[in-house]
């Protein structure tokens, strides 16, 4: 809010009318609206403000106690319009041609428009503006109060308040001084206030107001405003602050959040990796079972091949040492009765050569029956020392699953006393 509007609304009276040359900003239409015993003409030469004060009396329901006129404010002007520089930003436009505006403000930039003149003097006898009642006068035209504002014009307001500038920032020349002259003709008492973005100041004149009394009540006024102000500075301090924590508060949110969703997918991977090694690992210890225990029966029915094969062996044996025995009894008889029985010695030639012969012949097939035996044992043997090898290298596998095994058990052991909250969670 302005200074300007600030003085206007510590202004100890109600006005009865209130004639307004430019509203300069949003704030002073609202106000404006809320004078609702109030009649209110506005005279806008600006057309951004215009515009806005056109909306707001229509979003008001177009209240008659408020008249709007779209020109420049003039006493008597035989001309029915002039140019106005228009600025680019709301409040800065004015009849008077921009000149030093721009260095103060650099950003500003104006277009020359026509604007249409609106006189004064018919709106005073037309709103029954006089110092008969309070009446209240707000100008902020840039400059162009020169052209607008004379005695008749300040003796017949109650209240006056004219915003101007300390230097000529416009076209105007010596704008201050020609105000003060102008008050002084008129017997009017006025107070100087500077606004707090120099070189605006406001005039304020009342009748019936002491000098020294109204400087001080502004006096109170700008200590108020200040303290409001460093209030309002603090306040918006402490707000920033707050956004500042709350959005740090949000983005630490948001990380644990991360972290979580990170901790939980890594917690799911392992878990899921270590049901898939212990299934691995019980998989391969009922391979390994069934291969040892299938190598355990193929052992079982080798060994018992090869009992059957050494009995089958031992009984020819036996066998052939009998039938020895018996040629060699046979062989010693016949010996021992060679002098005695030469004769029957000699008819048992042919016997004995016949024995000899069937004696060769069962040689030859006891030699050829240890040869084959000699063979299937060589065989048994070698087949022995296959399954040999095979139960060593099951044994090994089973020794290196048994390791592997141990280490996922280890790993496991460790995952849950370093996380055993993630534990409990999946176990959960």
């Amino acid at each position: 809010m302005s200074d300007l509007l600030q003085i206007v609304k510590g202004l100890s009276m109600q006005p009865k009318c209130v004639l307004v040359l430019g509203a300069r900003t949003e704030a002073m239409l609202n106000w404006l609206f809320s004078l609702t015993a109030t009649e209110v003409v506005l005279v806008e030469p600006e057309p951004a403000m215009f515009e806005k004060a056109t909306l707001l009396h229509n979003a008001k329901g177009s209240p008659e106690s408020v008249v709007i006129k779209h020109g420049v404010p003039a006493f008597d002007a035989k001309q029915k319009s002039m140019r106005y520089f228009v600025s680019n930003v709301p409040g800065y436009s004015s009849v008077l041609p921009p000149n030093v505006i721009k260095s103060i403000r650099p950003a500003l930039e104006f277009t020359e428009q026509d604007a249409a003149v609106i006189e004064l003097q018919p709106l005073l006898q037309q709103f029954d503006i006089s110092e008969s009642r309070p009446c209240l006068l707000v100008s902020q035209v840039n400059g162009a109060e020169q052209q607008c504002l004379n005695n008749q014009v300040l003796n017949a307001f109650t209240h006056v308040v004219i915003q101007s500038s300390l230097k000529p920032v416009f076209g105007e020349t010596k704008p201050v001084e020609k105000l003060k002259k102008q008050f002084t003709e008129c017997g009017r008492d006025y107070l100087v206030l500077a606004e707090s973005m120099p070189p605006y100041s406001n005039f304020v004149a009342t009748k019936k107001v002491h000098a020294e009394q109204a400087l001080s009540y502004f006096s109170q006024r700008q200590q108020h405003r200040e303290i409001k102000v460093a209030l309002e500075n603090q306040l918006n301090a402490s707000q920033s602050d707050v956004k500042k924590i709350t959005e740090e508060l949000q983005q630490a949110k948001e990380q644990l959040q991360t972290a979580q969703q990170q901790s939980k997918g890594k917690l799911k991977q392992l878990g899921d990796e270590l049901q898939q090694t212990k299934h691995q690992l019980q998989a391969a210890k009922q391979q390994s079972g069934e291969k040892q225990k299938q190598l355990s029966d193929e052992l079982q029915q080798v060994k018992q091949n090869l009992l059957a094969e050494k009995q089958r062996f031992e009984e020819s044996k036996a066998s052939l040492n009998n039938e020895l025995a018996l040629q060699k009894q046979t062989v010693e008889t016949v010996c021992s009765e060679k002098d005695k029985q030469r004769k029957e010695l000699l008819e048992k030639i042919e016997h004995v050569q016949n024995s000899e012969r069937k004696q060769i012949a069962a040689l030859e097939l006891t030699s050829k029956l240890n040869l084959k035996l000699q063979t299937d044992l060589d065989a048994l043997r070698v087949s022995y020392a296959k399954k040999a090898k095979d139960e060593t290298e099951l044994k090994e596998l089973v020794n290196e699953l048994y390791a592997k095994l141990k280490h996922a058990s280890k790993f496991y052991y460790e995952l849950e006393k370093k996380y055993p909250e993630l534990i409990e969670e999946q176990r959960g």
